[in-house]
């Protein structure tokens, strides 16, 4: 059975929202886990920074393929934080606080 374009059109919009709802599920389980390893940042472990990059670094790719741009470009505000951070060495008190109101501004768009 061949499809009219205007059924693959729809059945591509079906797609694309099914995608996007999986994206905003994913990524607030993601933002519940940049915070727990924020947090275990704060208490010495400064390879949990390189979770939070990588988990930043795929919500912004995904984000803006899937036209999120406001959630990707926060996503992107994170990544560049954190990349701040590991050239820092040890914690920044300042800095840790800026990426935690990051992950919140992050949180608040996805809402």
């Amino acid at each position: 059975m061949t499809s009219t374009p205007e059924e693959r059109v729809a059945a591509a919009r079906a797609r694309m929202g099914e995608l996007a709802a999986k994206f905003t599920e994913r990524t607030r389980g993601e933002i519940e886990v940049m915070r727990s390893r924020l947090a275990a940042f704060g208490a010495g472990d400064t390879a949990a920074l390189a979770d939070i990059r990588n988990l930043a670094h795929r919500i912004c790719g995904t984000g803006a393929t899937l036209g999120f741009e406001s959630l990707a470009d926060r996503a992107h505000e994170i990544e560049k934080l954190t990349a701040t951070l590991q050239r820092g060495g040890a914690p920044d008190s300042r800095a840790t606080t800026e990426l935690a109101n990051a992950i919140e501004r992050l949180a608040q768009e996805i809402r």
